[in-house]
């Protein structure tokens, strides 16, 4: 089966193709874009906050894509996330399940007053792509610095981990799949 792409709110062509690409690499899978979801529960949006609640945007999707014939789906959208007391998360994931997802809002260069560069922006996005997608695998944060399992809490962490899975882990998600 394959893996889908399910885009939330905003999200370019242009970056769901390049998803699409480096998914499909990483995991050796065929890749299916869904139709974009225009709009989110108000459920699910923090006014305090000012932020999508990442547990019960999770919570929503599955529920509204239990017939979608894939093995797993990742949820991609320009909406801020929080879970519990963190400011801020870059995605969020069913640990052995099924969905998950991530949030590009703080992946893009312009959410730090500097100049767009959509080539780092998309090499973000797949690293927290893939990071999130080797959850539902079933694998946890990496203590590995290049692995694209390494906690990221912050963007320049984003940048300097790698986008591979380090032995350790390709090996776990190779027994996983």
């Amino acid at each position: 089966m394959p893996i889908a792409i399910l885009p939330l709110l905003t999200v370019s062509d242009q970056t769901l193709k390049g998803l699409n690409e480096e998914i499909g690499n990483a995991f050796l899978s065929k890749v299916i874009t869904l139709p974009h979801v225009a709009s989110m529960p108000d459920e699910t949006y923090d006014k305090n906050r000012e932020q999508y609640d990442a547990n019960k945007v999770l919570a929503c999707l599955k529920s509204k894509t239990k017939a979608v014939g894939a093995e797993k789906i990742i949820a991609v959208g320009n909406m801020d996330m929080f879970v519990g007391q963190l400011n801020y998360v870059f995605g969020a994931a069913e640990k052995g399940g099924r969905i998950c997802a991530v949030s590009l809002y703080r992946l893009d260069q312009r959410f730090y007053g500097r100049p767009a560069s959509y080539e780092r922006f998309k090499e973000r996005a797949v690293k927290e792509a893939i990071h999130e997608l080797g959850h539902c695998y079933g694998l946890d944060h990496c203590k590995s610095k290049e692995c694209v399992m390494v906690f990221s809490n912050d963007v320049i962490s984003v940048d300097t981990k790698g986008k591979f899975f380090c032995e350790s882990c390709r090996e776990k998600l190779r027994k996983a799949i």
